[in-house]
């Protein structure tokens, strides 16, 4: 009987000792159901409201990824800023305390991260994936220096192209080279203002949360930092017309903590990469689209719509890279902006 009993225990004892182990205590990881014994959880931040194409965009990868993997990797999405703004929650990637994000780029880490913000690098559709996409210059060159703040880049998100929209149509607002009187409304960072001027035009800083205001009242003529979707949105009842000088593409990226990363198996991580990335070129097309749908919206809401003809666009072109370009070597560097220029031609 005694005999019996120390079996029995033996081999209540040894169960336990099993179930007991196989958990993992790294980030984003946790003991679960598929083969290989392991699940990834992880906890993805956004800005973007559930409405938002963005937000589709992250239904898409988590869905892929869950897929892919078995049901290895779990991705819960929390839209709205809910884990904080983008600041903090770049912050948290460095720190591995939020595992992936879709976010603005804040520049206050590094002066460098500027560089997606240079005006002019890209003005049409046609060339995103050649600024942006996985083999371009500007893409590895931006890995890295995300890379040493301790985020991993996993893609680059456009929303679209940014033109200005004015209350009052500018005289020569068709001549690269000539002065204009009119005032214009520019975010809170410095290269808008820069170009702002270089296209001759006056530059004004306001608070997005008054620029309605200052366009009805007359404080500004216009403003710079919008896509058509948002000139549409957010603006149709107070500006009269939208010029598609497409200074800026309008851009965000798809960020992993490079901590939680480095705790994903290879073959994971290779899953992870190509989904973000797969998101990431068809943020291109979907982008010239919601611009298009955004532009009929407009005309049919009785705004002008201004394009520029080859010459005219190229002139601002050539202008911007002459006066402007220089002005921001100070933070992103001659030598990344001479190859930057180089890998466009």
């Amino acid at each position: 009987m005694k005999k019996v009993l120390v079996v029995l225990l033996i081999a209540m004892l040894s169960m336990f000792a099993f179930t007991g182990c196989g958990g993992s205590d790294e980030p984003g990881s946790e003991n679960g159901g598929t083969a290989n014994g392991e699940t990834y959880s992880f906890r993805l931040a956004t800005h973007y409201n559930t409405s938002h194409p963005g937000y589709a965009a992250l239904e898409r990868i988590a869905a892929d990824l869950a897929e892919k993997s078995d049901g290895a990797i779990e991705i819960s999405i929390y839209p709205s800023s809910q884990l904080g703004d983008y600041t903090l929650t770049y912050e948290d990637l460095m720190r591995g305390a939020v595992d992936l994000a879709l976010i603005p780029i804040p520049s206050e880490y590094d002066p460098r991260l500027e560089m997606n913000f240079i005006p002019y690098l890209v003005n049409d559709y046609a060339e995103m994936e050649t600024a942006f996409g996985p083999e371009s210059y500007f893409f590895q060159e931006y890995t890295k220096i995300h890379g040493d703040l301790g985020v991993k880049l996993l893609g680059i998100y456009v929303e679209g192209l940014i033109g200005f929209g004015f209350t009052d149509l500018p005289e020569n607002y068709a001549d690269a080279a000539a002065a204009k009187g009119d005032m214009v409304r520019c975010p809170a960072i410095e290269v808008y203002n820069l170009v702002t001027e270089d296209m001759g035009y006056s530059a004004t800083t306001i608070p997005y949360a008054d620029l309605y205001s200052a366009l009805q009242t007359g404080v500004v003529d216009g403003w710079i930092g919008g896509t058509p979707q948002l000139n549409y949105t957010d603006f149709k009842d107070v500006i009269k017309h939208y010029i598609a000088y497409n200074v800026f593409a309008e851009n965000i990226g798809f960020f992993m903590s490079q901590k939680v990363f480095d705790t994903v198996p290879a073959e994971y991580q290779t899953m992870i990469e190509d989904a973000f990335m797969k998101e990431a070129i068809n943020s291109y097309s979907v982008a010239e689209e919601l611009d298009k749908e955004a532009i009929k919206g407009m005309e049919d809401y009785g705004i002008e719509i201004i394009y520029l003809t080859d010459e005219e666009m190229a002139a601002y072109v050539e202008q911007v890279k002459e006066k402007t370009w220089p002005k921001l070597t100070k933070n992103i560097g001659e030598d990344v902006m001479n190859n930057l220029v180089e890998a466009m031609k």
